[in-house]
């Protein structure tokens, strides 16, 4: 398998689960809130439900996908997001529109993980950081789509969710294409049994708890961002949507996350993309109504969450080479579980103090991972 036909795949797949099917919730709120009449922390709390969905998923792609081969979660994940999206463009209520967002966040969890997997088995090493990073950037690639799209369609957001469906179901075409079906090869070693041990030891807490606070506080901008442009900084809904655009084109940058590592190193890679991820929340709080710090917050948010994730997605495969599918999966869940918990805290806090408190307080989070250095020496070794 060539590394372009792997890439693509993952990039296609990554990009309808992530920036289609669980940030389009965010990038449409304004018009979703104006027509259903929904409150800031019950929008919070559906928002929080993609998460949940999330986790449980994240949680049994872990145990299996080793055992079925790439593509059967690959697909699932496709068809979750699919049928996720066609549900929430019916949506007549707060019921129905929380379990579309509930299917439909169930899909990031199966779209990733298995491509560790696939690059660590059917890539050489020296292309192995390179392509993961680029699957990494699939998030961006989603926004930089769906963006335009909302654009296009205006206030008709139900449209949007359909458009964005239609994609959903090309791409997981593709990629059941691409992937093959069967387990792959463990090589010498008989992959690693998972056990609790395996995934919370020493060499794995700096990764773990970092993907826990990129989650927290990144889930509000995510959630957010056009929410508060739009209601607090008096922004067009249009000005909202390009917001994001400018978050997607930026987050392209995330495919450079395995050259900044070898640039820079581990720890100085992790600790800009943090501090860069941190600043865009802060200048965001301060400024919701200034494109003069609307727009450096979009570009920051969208370069660096996706270095900081291209750079926990490189380390995961190095720290659980025995199973790279469940130890992305272990770092992917506690992102999820900050993704899952910031949306309802951030609602939360957002509906007593207002929303430049709860970006501050997301930026605090944030500014937390930049202590969490990776040593160099244990990022090559495998958790057993």
């Amino acid at each position: 398998m060539t590394p372009l036909r792997l890439v693509s795949a993952g990039v296609s797949a990554v990009a309808v689960a992530y920036g289609l099917a669980r940030y389009g919730y965010g990038l449409l709120l304004p018009d979703i809130r104006s027509e259903l009449g929904l409150s800031t922390e019950l929008l919070g709390l559906i928002g929080t439900l993609s998460y949940v969905a999330y986790l449980l998923a994240t949680a049994a792609v872990t145990a299996f996908a080793a055992q079925t081969g790439p593509r059967l979660p690959v697909v699932l994940g496709g068809a979750f997001g699919v049928v996720g999206m066609v549900s929430i463009s019916l949506s007549e209520g707060a019921t129905a529109l929380a379990a579309g967002v509930l299917v439909a966040g169930a899909s990031s969890a199966f779209a990733f993980p298995p491509f560790a997997d696939a690059v660590g088995r059917c890539l050489l090493p020296e292309h192995r950081g390179r392509a993961l990073s680029a699957i990494s950037s699939g998030t961006g690639w989603g926004v930089l789509v769906s963006g335009p799209l909302a654009l296009l369609v205006g206030g008709s957001w139900r449209t949007a969710w359909l458009a964005f469906a239609a994609l959903g179901m090309i791409a997981t075409l593709w990629a059941a294409w691409v992937l093959p079906a069967r387990p792959l090869g463990g090589g010498e070693r008989a992959p690693a049994r998972l056990h609790l041990s395996w995934f919370a030891c020493p060499r794995s807490a700096p990764l773990l708890v970092g993907a826990l606070l990129v989650g927290l506080g990144s889930s509000v901008y995510w959630t957010f961002a056009v929410d508060y442009v739009v209601g607090y900084g008096a922004l067009s809904a249009s000005a909202g949507r390009l917001l994001l655009v400018l978050v997607g084109v930026a987050s392209i940058l995330g495919s450079f996350g395995g050259d900044l590592i070898e640039l820079v190193g581990a720890r100085r890679a992790l600790w800009l993309g943090s501090s860069l991820l941190a600043l865009s929340l802060a200048l965001l709080a301060a400024a919701p109504g200034s494109w003069l710090a609307v727009g450096p917050s979009a570009v920051l948010f969208g370069a660096a969450y996706n270095v900081v994730v291209a750079i926990q997605a490189i380390w995961s495969a190095r720290v659980f080479s025995g199973r790279p599918s469940a130890g992305l999966g272990a770092a992917m869940f506690m992102n999820g579980l900050g993704l899952m918990l910031g949306p309802l805290a951030g609602g939360v806090v957002a509906g007593q103090l207002g929303f430049p408190a709860a970006f501050v307080a997301s930026a605090v989070v944030v500014s937390a991972v930049a202590l969490l250095y990776p040593r160099e020496e244990l990022q090559a070794v495998a958790a057993s």
